[in-house]
């Protein structure tokens, strides 16, 4: 359900034009899938932000990972509570959510 995205940031390149795309993705999945809107609006605004902290300035191929990485798992831990129960896909979401904020500061 979410791993669309992986791919989509492989193939355009792994790069900033590549979080921007996933945004924009992300974003028309939230209607497109109502019952994970929360889930996919989190990661279109994680790559957003991404993007707009770090378009036009020098970005290392070790920070490109490092997010690329941190994404990616974010990504398997939505798709492995996809088919779960509501609470627990909340629960899921929270505690991504969460971790997030706390590498942020």
């Amino acid at each position: 359900m979410f791993t669309f995205l992986i791919d989509l940031i492989t193939e355009k390149g792994r790069g900033i034009h590549a979080y921007a795309a996933v945004s924009k993705a992300a974003f028309e999945h939230v209607l497109l899938e109502p019952d994970h809107a929360a889930a996919f609006y989190f990661l279109a605004t994680s790559a957003e932000n991404f993007v707009d902290q770090h378009e036009r300035q020098p970005l290392s191929s070790e920070e490109l990972e490092q997010n690329f990485k941190v994404f990616q798992a974010e990504i398997q831990a939505l798709e492995d509570a996809a088919q779960d129960t509501p609470a627990n896909r909340l629960a899921m979401l929270n505690k991504l959510v969460e971790t997030r904020i706390k590498q942020s500061r």
